[in-house]
């Protein structure tokens, strides 16, 4: 599972914005993500970031500096 993906998982199961390094940690504790790098949560930060500013169908959003949600749709 990529990183997008893993957060999207583990975002949807707590059902509520967290800080990315929480995210990173339960994604990779669940399973739901194997990082061989040094620095998974520096690659999940990015990974958001990047989706947010981006991409406009984006299914995150930052609710806080460092902290992600899934966008209510309606």
């Amino acid at each position: 599972m990529d990183f997008k993906t893993a957060a999207k998982e583990v975002l949807r199961e707590v059902g509520h914005p967290l800080h990315y390094t929480d995210i990173t940690e339960i994604a990779l504790s669940s399973g739901y993500l194997r990082s061989a790098g040094r620095t998974p949560h520096n690659t999940m930060r990015a990974r958001l970031s990047v989706d947010v500013r981006d991409n406009p169908e984006s299914p995150f959003a930052q609710t806080a500096p460092g902290v992600y949600g899934l966008r209510v749709e309606l």
